[in-house]
């Protein structure tokens, strides 16, 4: 189609990529509006649903609560030794209208603020929910102790583009003296 770069459009030239796999590992390191879509279903196909770091069968808990009314769904969530939602808007959308998505995510192992960014599914893991909030704070417990979004990795000098906005910002005031 259109979007194509114009290379593939050459006559005799049948792709831009040299193979499937280079033009799946593309198509996830563009990102785009389905990206975050296509590495939960390549992640799930790897996985299937199985949480990497307890081993909750998180696809056959999706299954059994959504198959249950709204009022047996928190009994079964708590016997199963979920960690609901803090929020009781939270709770109440898991309750009347569990997804997929409530139940599993797919984790970068190397964050991105760490520099697992643009990467391939090799840095991608299933984690259920539960486990990627406390991997998320322990993520956050890092940055802050170091000052930083790479962990204390960082030897680019990355710098987050809000904090480069506010210097800049600070440079541009006249002084008051």
């Amino acid at each position: 189609g259109k979007d194509m770069p114009q290379v593939s459009l050459q006559k005799g030239v049948e792709s831009s990529y040299c193979s499937q796999e280079c033009a799946e590992e593309g198509r996830l390191k563009r990102g785009g509006m389905y990206a975050s879509t296509r590495i939960r279903a390549q992640v799930f196909s790897l996985e299937n649903g199985i949480c990497q770091k307890c081993g909750l069968d998180t696809n056959a808990l999706f299954l059994r609560i959504s198959a249950l009314q709204p009022p047996e769904r928190l009994n079964a969530l708590i016997n199963a030794n979920w960690t609901l939602p803090k929020s009781s808007q939270g709770l109440q959308k898991l309750l009347q209208n569990p997804k997929e998505g409530d139940f599993w995510q797919a984790d970068h192992i190397k964050a991105v603020a760490e520099g697992g960014g643009g990467c391939n599914l090799d840095n991608f893991r299933t984690l259920c929910t539960p486990c990627h909030l406390h991997e998320t704070e322990r993520l956050r417990s890092r940055l802050k102790l170091n000052g930083n979004g790479d962990g204390g990795n960082n030897t680019s000098k990355k710098m987050d583009i809000r904090t480069l906005f506010a210097k800049q910002k600070k440079k541009a005031r006249p002084s008051a003296d």
